[in-house]
């Protein structure tokens, strides 16, 4: 085991930038290779044609759509379909697309079908969802700047359907208010390529047409696609709440990524996942964690935070996610803010009795916790139970004994259900363990076995996709299952000094 945290350690620190963070690019899926692919293939800026057809030749090659959850099946077969041109009426007809947080996602498809001239199934017809964008445009509230662009995009592909070129002109100007000098909208290929066929529809020709196309074409990959976005602010709060601890990474990469942290900090406070962006109650809350006991974090830095997440706190004691009243409260983000303040109790006299009785509340409910941004048992149960500050009963807490029950024969822990071991949800499992007082031989000897035997030779692990973006698509981070899997070693780590002190004690004793 200590030879695996060596080399991932050394990995860690060989692939630290200079500026201190950590990014991955994210891996290939349907969604931003099928949706850029649509946009070049109607842009007459010059390339476009290649581009669009090395998109196609990805997407033609056996790419399959995500099939965790039927929406987003739903949505990348269906954008696989229009990026290929083949197969019949685009289906947005699964119960699910009701749900008031993924409506968006079908309302979306039904669009860019309504606008390349596909017919669908399901959803509302065109006037009703002509209707439906309208009353959406007029009462916007307090959404996130890219889902104002994506829903003005729908807006301007609608209504040049139906061929009133004023409102969607006026669509395309409030698109391209939001536009970086750089043509893309917050280095999100989703948002960037639904932009692009909103302006090429509703303002051909325009700089703003122009600008996004060269940016589409500039960012596609050797291999013919587009990644969804980076987080370098998020991986690099991750790297370092797994690695906090290990004495190599405290001494050669903590300082640089602390520096990177405090500069990344927004005016308003908080943090945002990647830099650039609006900052986010997760992520504001896992870098004020990640900054606790870390030395070099001012106080100039860590107070600001918190008070950015006292104006967040809702009327009943919660979090969002985002600062949008659209976003509900869940799980992983309540427990990370309290964590964080838990963290810096010192600084703050924030009421989290509220946020705790929740999360009781949702595990007697559920029978488990469900986490907004990841998928799977692990993830969840490792992630809350740090934030409760009830004894842990004898035995272990209820969640962990919960969480224990899934573990495979080869030692290694699912995401879900009776699924394969994974290196990260193994590598979460041990730290839930360990924050539920499950300390058993039983659990921990097998578990440190598989993670021990999983890692390559290089000090990584095998991957797949567990974060929620844009939801319910899950993207695949290199970063992140390397910080879960390294996260449970070093919970193992401390498990074997904490018996290896405990029996040096009974033998003075003796």
């Amino acid at each position: 085991m200590s030879r695996a945290l060596a080399l991932a350690t050394r990995h860690t620190l060989s692939t630290q930038r200079d500026n201190g963070s950590w990014l991955a690019t994210p891996a290939p899926r349907i969604t931003e290779t099928a949706l850029c692919t649509l946009a070049l293939a109607r842009s007459p800026h010059p390339g476009a044609d290649r581009a669009a057809e090395r998109g196609r030749a990805w997407l033609a090659n056996g790419a399959a759509p995500q099939n965790h959850h039927p929406v987003a099946h739903a949505v990348e077969t269906a954008l696989l379909s229009l990026a290929l041109d083949t197969g019949g009426p685009i289906d947005v007809s699964h119960p699910s697309f009701e749900d008031r947080t993924l409506s968006a996602r079908a309302r979306l498809l039904q669009a860019i079908a309504l606008y390349t001239g596909r017919a669908t199934s399901g959803g509302t017809g065109p006037a009703a969802l002509r209707t439906l964008l309208a009353i959406a445009v007029a009462a916007q509230g307090r959404l996130k700047r890219w889902t104002r662009v994506e829903l003005w995009s729908a807006h301007a592909l609608v209504e040049t359907h139906f061929g009133d070129r004023t409102s969607a002109r006026h669509a395309a100007r409030m698109i391209a208010d939001q536009q970086s000098p750089s043509g893309d909208f917050f280095a999100n290929p989703v948002t960037t390529a639904l932009a692009a066929l909103a302006l090429q529809a509703a303002a051909p020709g325009s700089a703003a047409a122009r600008r996004c196309a060269e940016y589409l074409l500039t960012s596609q990959l050797t291999d013919g696609t587009w990644r969804f976005s980076s987080s370098d602010v998020w991986d690099t709060a991750l790297t370092v709440r797994a690695f906090h601890g290990a004495a190599a990474f405290d001494r050669h990469g903590l300082p640089a990524a602390v520096e990177f942290l405090v500069a990344a900090q927004n005016p308003d406070g908080g943090w945002p996942y990647r830099l650039g962006v609006e900052s986010d109650n997760d992520t504001t809350a896992a870098v004020l964690i990640a900054l606790g006991g870390a030395s070099g974090a001012p106080g100039t830095t860590i107070r600001p935070g918190l008070r950015h997440l006292v104006r967040q706190q809702t009327a009943d004691g919660l979090w969002r996610t985002w600062q949008s009243a659209g976003d509900p409260p869940v799980d992983d983000v309540v427990a990370h803010v309290v964590t964080a303040l838990d963290r810096h109790s010192g600084r703050h006299r924030v009421p989290l009795a509220a946020a705790r009785g929740w999360l009781a509340e949702r595990l007697g409910e559920q029978g488990r916790w469900h986490a907004g941004w990841y998928r799977g048992l692990p993830y969840a149960t490792a992630e809350v139970l740090p934030a409760l500050d009830a004894a842990i009963p004898a035995g272990g807490h209820p969640a962990a004994r919960t969480l224990a029950e899934t573990r495979n024969p080869d030692g290694g822990w699912p995401v879900e259900g009776a699924g394969p071991s994974t290196p990260a949800a193994t590598g979460l499992a041990l730290a839930a363990l360990e924050s539920g007082g499950l300390l058993n031989e039983e659990h921990w000897a097998p578990a440190l076995g598989y993670l021990v035997e999983t890692q390559r030779d290089d000090g990584t692990w095998p991957g797949i996709p567990l974060m929620y973006g844009p939801r319910p698509l899950l993207t695949h981070y290199s970063t992140h299952t390397h910080a879960f899997a390294v996260g449970g070693l070093l919970a193992g780590q401390r498990r074997l000094r904490t018996v290896a002190a405990a029996t040096d004690s009974a033998h003075e004793e003796g």
